[in-house]
């Protein structure tokens, strides 16, 4: 089961939101496997310093532990894991950290879409065909909203650590209620309900 990490405080948000953790974090997921700061600033181009910093901080919040150690060259080579968890933003609340809030999730849509244009642009160079993005609109009523989010819910927490024959996949789901609690048809609308609906 995944470790539910709520952000509830500045401190928290402060900490989880910082662009560079962001991308430490995501490095370790699709790494999949335990690293080193060594290991994880080469990968993203910053200081071992740096990374150890990070470390400390997202270590802080839970997100990330210390999985083993190992002497390489007389120095002692702290490998890092990745905590499966799921983080919750509770980004509907007003607790006076939306607007740090939507600036993280901006983010996190921005590099997922980013991510998603550089997977398009290279499938004509040999890229593996698979990725997709959908939209549109459901009709849910408050046993379809609760099915959704069981379904998604258990299909991340069975997805969401690393397996022999297993590649990593990014995705984000969107869902809101976006036509509010009404029925009624938007003016000039074609009302097509039958009589006692």
């Amino acid at each position: 089961m995944l470790r539910e990490i709520e952000i509830r405080s500045k401190k928290a948000l402060d900490i989880y939101m910082n662009p560079q953790r962001q991308r430490l974090l995501k490095c370790m997921d699709v790494y999949g496997a335990p690293m080193t700061p060594k290991q994880l600033s080469t990968r993203l181009g910053i200081s071992p310093s740096a990374v150890t910093f990070h470390m400390k901080k997202l270590l802080e919040l839970g997100l990330v532990e210390l999985d083993h150690t190992r002497m390489i060259n007389g120095i002692c080579a702290k490998y890092y894991r990745r905590v499966p968890s799921r983080v919750l933003l509770h980004a509907g609340v007003d607790d006076g950290l939306r607007p740090e809030k939507e600036a993280l999730l901006d983010y996190m849509m921005s590099e997922l879409w980013d991510g998603f244009r550089r997977y398009l642009s290279e499938l004509g160079r040999g890229a593996p065909p698979g990725g997709d993005a959908k939209n549109g609109v459901l009709y849910l009523d408050e046993a379809g909203v609760g099915e959704l989010w069981d379904f998604f819910v258990g299909f991340i927490e069975r997805n969401s650590s690393p397996r022999p024959g297993a590649s990593a996949w990014e995705f984000a789901l969107v869902a809101y209620p976006c036509g509010g609690a009404s029925r009624e048809s938007p003016p000039g609308a074609i009302d097509t309900r039958r009589d006692g609906e």
